[in-house]
């Protein structure tokens, strides 16, 4: 019996295309026949057919005339931001801020936002850096979880101005559905005040009233927020919200 599960493991590594990342969810057996399918990917990693990336997860390493070639940045993600079926996490940092043309920096480290704290990691060559955050990690609120990241770190991207990085952001939020706004709206209540305080006076000018009542409400009326927004008419209202 442990045999012909042996051999169909095996079978169904064979038909998995190189450099895509599997788990043992990829296999339908029963509990009965887990660990005799564990024992098999254990034996294929020791004979070097497969690579393993994280806990119960692996990935068949394509083969070139440089040797092997390891999963793609995207297969090493999903492994670590994936768990039995859901998304425990997501990219942010530098690459998220390059791709929102915030900068032209680029990190060669991987940033996952996750809700609870794990150690940094390096798999198959990649450094993997994690962050700790509040807001619950669902597939559809990344975009939106992502923008309000750049917010948080607008001090700190580098290679830009704070002018630049808001208008930036600015034009992202208001291309927004107001569905979408109002999902920011709530998002943002698990962040810290100054992301609140900057976040509110944008979206005051771009959504209901009703939108940002709770963020105004969470604030203390007597903080400042030393950001460093230039005076002008991206947001003529941030004395309004103490933003400096």
């Amino acid at each position: 019996m442990k045999n012909s599960i042996a051999e169909s493991v095996k079978s169904k590594v064979n038909k998995i295309e190189p450099g895509v990342v599997f788990s043992y969810t990829s296999f339908k057996l029963d509990d009965t026949d887990k660990m005799a399918m564990a024992n098999t990917l254990s034996r294929m990693v020791r004979k070097g057919t497969i690579v393993r990336v994280a806990k119960g997860k692996y990935y068949k390493p394509k083969q070139s005339t440089f040797g092997q070639l390891r999963a793609s940045e995207r297969q090493i993600i999903d492994a670590v931001t994936i768990r039995k079926g859901e998304r425990i996490g997501y990219v942010t940092g530098l690459s998220v801020y390059s791709l929102l043309g915030l900068t032209t920096q680029i990190s060669n480290t991987i940033t996952i936002a996750t809700n609870t704290r794990l150690p940094d990691k390096e798999i198959e060559g990649y450094k993997i850096k994690f962050v700790q955050r509040t807001a619950p990690v669902q597939e559809e609120y990344i975009p939106l979880l992502q923008i309000l990241d750049a917010i948080r770190d607008i001090k700190t991207i580098p290679d830009t101005t704070i002018e630049s990085s808001l208008k930036i952001l600015i034009e992202q939020v208001k291309s927004l559905s107001l569905k979408d706004r109002q999902l920011l709206a709530r998002l943002v209540m698990d962040y810290n005040p100054a992301t609140r305080a900057l976040m509110g006076a944008i979206l005051e000018q771009y959504s209901k009233r009703t939108t940002i009542v709770k963020i105004a409400q969470s604030l203390n009326s007597l903080s400042q927020y030393n950001i460093g927004i230039p005076n002008g008419t991206l947001l003529p209202n941030k004395a309004k919200w103490n933003l400096l």
